[in-house]
This record gives structure tokens, sequence and C-alpha cells, in this order.
């Protein structure tokens, strides 16, 4: 039995809603996990290496120009037994110095597969922008990609790249999604 393609509705819809999850999750991993309905885990894309910090990003962090980050790339994968499914995929510059990191949290960083936010508690994950891409619904092509800033006690320590596959959305569209996506902000009416 084949299964009908989704229309290009459905799939519009399918990615708004799971904007929103990514937008809104404490943490990427957790909207990316509700939503395929499995779970996943980390692998490394490349190495992680030290890199300097382009002006742009540099402005992000609040850090000069040139300063040396750790570039981390990694790959959410389900974990099944089959084929591969790549679910999203994340880039990391992380600025060390400013974490605080114990030498274990240090070497998960530079060889571990886990995102910043997973290795580390007490980050907080601010969403500056969630773009949505034109690429054809493909598995290996990109639905949208959130550009977020990760900060510890306020002070801005990694910049990520949040890419979702559209592999991801095509595969299913949970039933309910968690309670931070669902609530709309309220306007508040002052007596006067």
């Amino acid at each position: 039995m084949t299964v009908p393609p989704l229309s290009a509705d459905v799939l519009t819809d399918a990615r708004d809603q799971l904007a929103r999850m990514v937008r809104t999750a404490p943490r990427f991993i957790d909207a990316v996990r509700v939503w395929a309905g499995f779970p996943l885990h980390g692998v490394r894309a490349r190495s992680a290496t030290t890199v300097p910090l382009a002006e742009h990003d540099a402005a992000l962090l609040d850090l000069p120009t040139a300063t040396p980050v750790l570039r981390r790339e990694i790959h959410l994968v389900a974990k099944m037994v089959g084929p591969i499914f790549v679910a999203a995929s994340i880039t990391e510059l992380v600025h060390e110095p400013l974490l605080g990191a114990d030498i274990t949290a240090r070497r998960a960083l530079r060889d571990g597969p886990q995102p910043t936010d997973a290795i580390l508690d007490g980050l907080h994950r601010a969403v500056c922008l969630v773009t949505r891409t034109d690429s054809d619904p493909g598995t290996g092509t990109t639905a949208l990609i959130a550009q977020t800033i990760l900060s510890g006690a306020g002070r801005p320590v990694a910049l990520t790249a949040e890419a979702v596959h559209w592999g991801l959305i095509t595969h299913r569209t949970p039933d309910t999604i968690p309670h931070y996506a669902t609530q709309l902000p309220r306007t508040s009416r002052v007596a006067l």
C-alpha cells in the first residue's frame, strides 16, 4: 500500500506548527523529539574546530571580532534500527571561557555529539529568527532554520543555527503539541 503524498497546504501548515514549537521550546532537541515521536541522538557531523568569530557573530556574542570559538556540527538522527534518518542539524559557535565548564563538560563539547544545552544545565535559549526555506520537500533538504543565542548567567555564550529537515515534517505530524507552543499571548487590560 502506498501513502499518498501530502499536499502543499498540509506541508506548509505542518512546517509553520513546527516553527512555533522550535521558536518556543526551552531546547531545540526537545521540540524535534516531540515532533518525531521517537528518540533522537546526536552524531557529530564534523570534528569540533576552533575558528575566529566573524564580525556579525561577534556582535551577537558581545565579543571582539576574531575571538576564537569552538565550531560544532551535529546531526540529530533517529535512535532506531534501519537506515539513518537525519531529522535535524545544529551548528554551534561556542565561547568556552564564558561557560565555566569543568574538564568533563569541555571534553564533551570537543568530542561529544550532544548539543551544548544538553551538556550544560542552566543555559537560556533565545531564538532570534526562524526562517522558512523555499526548498522542495525532500528527505535531505532543509525546511526551516532557527538562529539562536544560548546564554549563561545573562551572558551570551553560544550562537546556534538549528535546521529542521523536510524528512522530519513529512514523516509525521504529532497529534498533540506541547503547551508552550499552544499558548497565545494575551492582551492585558488596564482599568482606567
